[in-house]
């Protein structure tokens, strides 16, 4: 799945036609999280003092998702199987061209 989202809701780019079930379970709370998530962008940016925060992954049984931080309230979602084996620098490049 790949989707762009703001503080009123999001939109998805693509969608994998056999996740789209449970997208339709699942998108509201996941918006809602990410959200939630990019209100401590700058807490996160101050404690690591690396710079600014362009994204964070989370890695499960089934899926790896990435959550790139745009502006306030707005940014991207991408997951991929966790199988996938891809070039993660090239990856986020290219998703963090879509905000």
């Amino acid at each position: 799945m790949l989707a762009t989202y703001d503080r009123e809701g999001y939109d998805p780019i693509y969608v994998r036609g056999d996740v789209e079930p449970k997208v339709e379970t699942v998108a509201e709370e996941i918006h809602d999280e990410l959200v939630i998530q990019g209100m401590g962008r700058e807490y996160l940016e101050q404690l690591f003092e690396a710079g600014e925060l362009h994204c964070s992954m989370h890695r499960f049984d089934e899926i790896t998702t990435f959550h790139f931080l745009d502006e306030r309230f707005t940014g991207l979602f991408a997951s991929i199987d966790s199988g996938a084996d891809i070039r993660l620098a090239t990856f986020a490049d290219r998703c963090r061209e879509l905000l």
